[in-house]
């Protein structure tokens, strides 16, 4: 896993394929999709058939069509009731569309951010590996002269001391490693596949369901 831009475009593709604050938008967006095209279809019904729906023989009902009272009054009222309808859901799907730009853009950046320090903690866990390395190779040689009277126990207490913090850093920095892979495994929706993978020890052949970097994770 690395901050290059097939990496980055990938794991942000999948967090917003699995967040479901985008899965709501996206149905609530359909729906008034669909109101939108009730209300202008009964609009434009209303609009083709006014005339036809005029026709009476009754004259007052005919001098008040006329006059733009009546039947006319209450078709117009009914359609700018529809049209203003229309216009308020336009307006919060429009809401709605940008609520998904600013959720999109926000995984993208958590994305790059995840695996900006998931670089930095593997530097740091390279550089505990490589101290701990070099401190055993020398506590090597430091316990051979102990062994045959050189130095003293004190100084020994302290050495192992220190490999035991060494250690510890180790572990730490793999822990934080893990900590950063599990937030991307859960926010790229990869989370239920990784148990499943672990608990049902699938063969190496289902690995091809993962994308590179969590396969790199499994082979460890």
């Amino acid at each position: 896993m690395d901050s290059s831009s097939e990496c980055i475009e990938q794991l942000a593709e999948k967090a917003i394929a699995s967040s479901p604050e985008l899965v709501t938008l996206d149905e609530q967006i359909a729906l008034i999709d669909k109101r939108l095209t009730v209300a202008g279809k009964r609009i434009e019904h209303t609009s083709k058939k006014r005339w036809t729906n005029y026709i009476s023989s009754n004259p007052l009902r005919i001098a008040a069509n006329l006059l733009g009272g009546g039947d006319v009054q209450r078709d117009n009222i009914a359609i700018a009731d529809l049209e203003i309808k229309s216009a308020e859901l336009e307006a919060y799907r429009a809401n709605l569309h940008r609520r998904k730009a600013e959720v999109k853009s926000k995984l993208r950046e958590e994305v790059l951010s995840l695996v900006l320090k998931y670089e930095a903690a593997e530097r740091e866990y390279v550089l505990a590996q490589s101290k701990l390395a070099t401190y055993s190779q020398q506590l090597q040689l430091i316990e051979i002269d102990y062994q045959f009277g050189n130095g003293s126990t004190t100084q020994m207490l302290g050495l192992w001391q220190q490999g035991e913090s060494l250690e510890a850093e180790v572990i730490q920095v793999e822990s934080k490693k893990t900590e950063i892979t599990r937030k991307l495994l859960q926010m790229t929706g990869f989370e239920a596949n990784r148990s499943r993978y672990q608990t049902s020890k699938l063969s190496p052949k289902s690995l091809t369901d993962y994308p590179f970097w969590v396969k790199i994770r499994f082979k460890k």
